[in-house]
């Protein structure tokens, strides 16, 4: 009974978890991705986070889009998390990209100016409420959000299973790539107007690093 009991909690807790995404990697199918640059206030964002290999070290990846404003209520109005979430008991990557690899990502955001300084890690455990996080930080990944504008900013690589010394997060240009895919999923965008972000990667607090809490 305290078996199944554990069992029907830790579950509980997985679809409790995944169902408090922030943001949605891609778009709902049942809404077909629509952007003309005459007709929004706001810019549309693309790229894909792609991972060593098959197989996943953790159980949930959050990637943190961060509005570079001092207005704290703008900051968490235009802030969000690019979540991947597991598939239930498998343990291995689903993209669309790579043998399951790589994730594609597409978002429409307020102009502005943004980065990506941080990706959290969650594994869940069977017979504990309490998931285990980890925090990769110390780096910075900068772009700029113009009205209008179609910007690709990069492949992110996170090399979950880093050793010491070895770089956690890298970014790519794959721009050619993730444009084509980026056609043959949502034909009513103009993916011919998109241009590339600078692809720059910063660590403006020394290393950076996987740290527990």
């Amino acid at each position: 009974m305290k078996l199944r009991h554990s069992l029907l909690l830790a579950i509980l807790l997985f679809f409790t978890f995944c169902s408090s995404s922030i943001a949605q990697r891609l778009p709902d199918e049942a809404e077909p991705l629509r952007f003309h640059k005459d007709y929004t206030e706001n810019g549309l964002i693309f790229g894909t986070i792609t991972f060593p290999n098959e197989k996943m070290r953790f159980d949930n990846y959050s990637i943190l889009i961060n509005y570079i404003t001092s207005d704290k209520k703008l900051r968490r109005k235009y802030s969000n998390n690019i979540r991947i979430d597991p598939t239930m008991f498998v343990g291995k990557h689903y993209g669309e990209l790579e043998g399951g690899k790589t994730y594609l990502f597409v978002m429409e955001k307020e102009p502005g100016e943004y980065t990506i300084p941080s990706v959290k890690f969650t594994i869940f455990k069977l017979f504990d409420s309490s998931p285990q996080f980890s925090n990769a930080n110390g780096f910075s990944i900068p772009f700029t959000v113009n009205k209008g504008e179609i910007t690709y900013i990069g492949e992110i690589n996170i090399n979950e299973y880093a050793l010491k010394g070895e770089p956690i997060i890298t970014i790519e240009d794959k721009f050619e790539r993730d444009k084509n895919a980026m056609k043959s999923r949502y034909k009513m965008v103009n993916w011919d107007a998109a241009v590339k972000s600078k692809f720059e990667l910063f660590h403006p607090d020394g290393d950076e690093k996987i740290s527990n809490y």
